[in-house]
């Protein structure tokens, strides 16, 4: 498990009898924060990020997080000077698992279905599980702008390709792209 200190870090631990607790949590990114996580993620500028998290316990050492990522970011357009306002308002969930042996992570890494993390500790970082999940989220938002920014320029490479040697081949590729683009 590879540490990474977080950008926006915000530890949490479970209090001494926590069976059947919850407990909920709002925070938002500061300014400086802001500038870190917008250069992990590559983008130009995080004009705001807030999250949600309300933590149940589901039995021994396992907890149920369900959040909710409500961010604004600025990317540059490529081949322009303009920025792209992406805007992420959506849900996550993670089950995580605290005090898990170190010789153990591997064999339930590959054991365990439900779980989505395991920690060695007793302590979560609740904004590092924030920035993963809206990296994630952020994948899916972005490969969709990539996706149909290429089937455009797969487009018209292929108009232009039309007298050339491998012409069907380029249209059959645009025909597969715009399958892909409709589901």
């Amino acid at each position: 498990m590879k540490k990474h200190k977080s950008e926006m870090p915000f530890l949490w631990k479970p209090r001494g009898n926590y069976k059947n607790s919850k407990e909920q949590f709002f925070f938002k990114a500061s300014k400086r924060q802001k500038k870190l996580i917008a250069a992990r993620l590559g983008f130009d500028v995080l004009s705001g990020l807030e999250v949600k998290i309300l933590i149940s316990h589901k039995n021994d050492d396992v907890f149920l997080l369900q959040g909710h990522i409500n961010a604004e970011i600025y990317k540059a357009v490529e081949k322009s000077n303009e920025l792209e306002d992406l805007v992420v308002n959506d849900e996550f969930q993670e089950i995580i698992q605290l005090n898990v042996p170190e010789d153990q992570l591997e064999i339930l890494a590959m054991e365990e279905d439900n779980v989505t993390e395991f920690y060695t500790s007793d302590t979560i970082d609740l904004g590092e599980i924030s920035l993963q999940n809206l990296s994630l989220l952020l994948d899916d938002i972005c490969s969709n702008f990539q996706d149909t920014e290429y089937s455009e320029e797969m487009r018209g490479s292929s108009k232009e390709a039309e007298d050339r040697p491998f012409s069907n081949l380029a249209s059959l590729l645009n025909e597969k792209m715009d399958a892909k683009t409709r589901r």
